[in-house]
């Protein structure tokens, strides 16, 4: 018995581990792809099919949580584990379903030419997405806070939104910043949820939700 729960047990939940590395891998592919679409203004037809998969993998990720908590005596820190892994497979599926959404708003552009504030919003995501997975896969530690990145984002979406409120005001009909608008709340919402990965990571590992601010 002692064997199989520092053996056969631990390998199960490393495994949990790789799959979710699995799916933010995917994700990440998923995102890459969307966001050369956005700047190109190209049409991609199997967003869905593609989307499709990454369900299928969080929905795997989910059914072997929950195998793994009703089959095992979970120990005082396995929980954080499963839990955890479980949520940012959540998360990272989230994030695909945006990310098929910035494709299908490529296609009202096909030219590909968005305001400078939106293609920094895109590669501060990218950022963010890409520090992320690396984490995950163990290339690199936590050591900074992506939440100061995010509310670059909530800033620029911030900046859209009342634009479009003066230019109602003054009744102009700007129908490409409200176009700007939607994209950057779509940016803005990845971002908030690949924090939410960030953060988790962080709490599995740490007990802690937040870098203190010495070490970030």
């Amino acid at each position: 018995m002692g064997a199989f729960r520092t053996s056969g047990y631990d390998r199960v939940l490393l495994n949990l581990r790789a799959m979710v590395v699995e799916l933010a891998e995917a994700l990440q592919s998923h995102l890459g792809e969307a966001i050369e679409a956005l700047k190109k203004g190209e049409v991609v037809q199997d967003w869905e099919e593609r989307d499709d998969v990454i369900d299928q993998m969080r929905d795997c990720i989910v059914k072997r949580s929950y195998d793994i908590m009703s089959l095992q005596q979970l120990r005082s820190q396995d929980l954080r584990w499963i839990l955890g892994f479980q949520r940012m497979a959540q998360e990272l599926e989230r994030v695909a379903d945006y990310a098929c959404d910035l494709a299908e708003l490529s296609e009202l552009k096909p030219k590909g030419n968005w305001s400078a504030d939106i293609l920094t919003m895109a590669e501060q995501l990218t950022d963010m997405t890409n520090y992320t997975v690396a984490i995950l896969k163990g290339e690199t530690e936590i050591t900074r806070d992506l939440a100061d990145q995010d509310d670059a984002l909530d800033l620029v979406y911030s900046n859209f939104k009342a634009a479009l409120v003066e230019g109602s005001q003054k009744k102009c009909d700007d129908g490409q910043l409200g176009l700007s608008l939607v994209l950057a709340r779509t940016l803005e919402r990845m971002g908030d949820h690949i924090v939410n990965v960030a953060e988790t990571l962080l709490y599995v590992q740490t007990g802690v939700r937040r870098l203190s601010p010495k070490t970030s």
